[in-house]
């Protein structure tokens, strides 16, 4: 790889990341790369150029958090095809980076795009929207709107752990139709959990069994929990041992669809962020994505 674009967010309050893709310029100049630094003016702005990217440069370089990344990878979803992605995490929780070990130092992160080299990831996909990390429904994603990015700066994940447990006293279950793995079923769940890798939340050893390569999604179905069981439902969490938790179903599946039963409408949450309501339909996409990541 020769040829590096650097994208990063030029609105303000990000004004580090200026200074981050500057001194990831100099570096990678100093080791005989081309590159060429570009401010985005917004998400659109964004994804039009990772899109762009895929046809004139040999890697495209990002900084921040999941949502960060998951710009990008919609850039390359649009375009059809994609480009080694380099990255320099910015966020808060970092849950793609910590899932393949890049580093979250800065300067360390920035080594890493020359000692590196791209391994190949699964990327999760509605239609053209991607999914790095993690798509929520129901009070888990109500638990991640009322998390202010403030508060994330603040006190970190474990502001999450604060604002699940005020959620658990409000009691809402959703009624869904699933269809996975040629079958299609209807149940009430309080929160239904799709990841495509083994880290949730910065915890990376929230399920073992997945891996960023591994062609399936993950599902967690919640049917019910309550105040009391909310540190069984950690300890579950933090161990790793969520999906062998008493009243959670867990399977993986390479297609999954989802209707809402419900009179209320029901929003998905992907990689923190807002996202449609359903139905909705989300595939595996093998091996789409090519992230430079740290030698073993």
């Amino acid at each position: 790889m020769n040829n590096y674009l650097i994208i990063y967010n030029g609105n303000a309050g990000t004004s580090d990341n200026e200074k981050i893709a500057k001194q990831a310029q100099s570096f990678l100049k100093n080791n005989g790369k081309q590159v060429t630094l570009s401010k985005t003016a917004s998400r659109d702005d964004a994804v039009e150029q990772a899109k762009l990217a895929t046809d004139k440069y040999d890697c495209l370089v990002t900084i921040g958090g999941d949502g960060s990344i998951n710009t990008a990878c919609e850039g390359f979803l649009t375009a059809g095809k994609s480009i080694p992605l380099g990255i320099i995490p910015g966020g808060t929780i970092n849950n793609f980076a910590r899932a393949l070990k890049i580093p979250l130092d800065t300067d360390e992160a920035i080594h890493n795009l020359v000692t590196g080299s791209p391994t190949e990831v699964d990327l999760g996909a509605i239609n053209q929207t991607p999914i790095i990390s993690s798509l929520t429904l129901g009070r888990l994603a109500d638990i991640a709107r009322n998390v202010k990015d403030e508060d994330k700066k603040r006190f970190g994940k474990i502001i999450y752990l604060i604002k699940g447990f005020k959620e658990l006293f409000a009691n809402r279950s959703y009624k869904l139709k699933i269809t996975a793995n040629h079958k299609t079923e209807t149940l009430r769940a309080q929160i239904l959990l799709i990841t495509t890798t083994n880290s949730v939340g910065g915890f990376v050893a929230f399920n073992p069994d997945a891996s960023y390569d591994d062609d399936y999604l993950h599902v967690f179905l919640l049917k019910s929990f309550t105040p009391m069981s909310l540190l069984a439902y950690l300890s579950y969490f933090i161990t790793g041992n969520l999906k062998n938790a008493k009243g959670v179903r867990y399977f993986k599946t390479q297609t999954l669809k989802i209707e809402g039963l419900s009179k209320r409408d029901i929003q998905a949450r992907i990689d923190g962020d807002p996202a449609m309501s359903l139905p909705i339909t989300v595939k595996t996409k093998a091996d789409f994505l090519q992230v430079v990541v740290p030698r073993n």
